[in-house]
């Protein structure tokens, strides 16, 4: 059979603009199903038919290939925040398409781990799945105390798990204890003890990215006194995951604190195959930089200014 051009462009238009299978073209051309997929193939190599993908307005693709390249990610989604100046909208922003990207990577009967914070709040806030799942949440870090239970890992867990039908569990204990007795304590209860196990086991984790600096949620909610501010500042800690701190070159920053956290370490986090790091505004930039080199996430959600200067530090 010869493979002319019109016969070419009459199956192209067939097929992509009259929406026929390649079995209805066969038939109505009496060609065989084979013949039909090779011309379709022969239409694109000959650039009959070409494909042009729009890219959604407030997204910027070419900013996110090369955030997966520089730090070899899984997947980057970055979010315009030209002509925003407000840090509350772009938050809002950033949140929505981290509950996108966790809607399009989660599945039936996968075990999703949330941290805390007010950007997680706002992701579980701006979930709208239309499905349900048979999925389990089970919170990353304790929080059960009464400094802004909105943003603790346990109701950000039920929300989500609400969100998607799935079911959640809830971590019986605060994110800082008194003393590492107390710790050692909790961890050995059962039903802490197998929340925890739990998020070890993780399919998916959906985690903020924090800082040591008088504005962050932390200090905000007095979780630091000024000794152990001071001490973050002397290992040269730039961020923290889960209450867990790190350098801007991803080094775990032993602290004080760690004895008296109940929740996952860094190392741990680490295991679960798909952890989306989500975070926005020019001053987490190190603490983003910081995760990025670590590899604690191997996803990440943020906004424009952000994902430029990320991949500038990494060139």
């Amino acid at each position: 059979m010869k493979n002319d051009y019109h016969l070419i462009a009459k199956i192209c238009r067939m097929y992509y603009l009259d929406d026929l299978s390649q079995n209805e073209i066969a038939d109505n051309l009496r060609i065989s199903k084979s013949a039909v997929s090779r011309l379709l193939k022969e239409g694109r190599k000959r650039g009959i038919i070409t494909f042009h993908i729009k890219e959604p307005g407030d997204r910027w693709s070419s900013l996110e290939e090369k955030l997966e390249r520089a730090f070899k990610l899984k997947e980057a989604v970055v979010v315009s925040d030209e002509g925003i100046d407000s840090a509350e909208i772009i938050k809002k922003k950033v949140a929505k398409a981290a509950a996108l990207l966790l809607q399009r990577r989660v599945r039936e009967k996968d075990i999703v781990a949330v941290s805390w914070g007010t950007t997680l709040a706002e992701v579980a806030k701006a979930l709208n799945p239309s499905f349900h799942l048979n999925i389990e949440v089970v919170p990353l870090v304790g929080g059960i105390d009464d400094k802004g239970r909105d943003i603790h890992s346990n109701e950000i867990a039920r929300r989500i798990s609400e969100a998607f039908g799935g079911r959640y569990y809830i971590l019986n204990a605060p994110v800082i204890v008194n003393n590492p007795v107390v710790k050692k304590a909790l961890e050995k209860e059962e039903s802490i003890k197998t929340v925890i196990e739990k998020g070890k086991s993780a399919d998916i984790a959906v985690v903020g990215i924090g800082i040591p600096k008088p504005n962050s949620t932390m200090v905000k909610r007095g979780y630091f006194s000024a000794k152990e501010f001071a001490e973050l500042a002397e290992k040269g800690a730039v961020g923290d995951i889960c209450t867990n701190f790190y350098d801007i070159q991803g080094n775990i920053c032993e602290f004080s604190l760690d004895n008296k956290r109940i929740g996952l370490g860094l190392k741990e986090l680490k295991l679960i195959p798909n952890v989306i790091g989500v975070a926005n505004g020019e001053e987490k930039v190190d603490a983003i930089l910081g995760a990025l080199r670590g590899r604690y996430i191997n996803m990440l959600v943020t906004n424009k200014r952000v994902a430029e200067y990320l991949v500038k530090m990494q060139v």
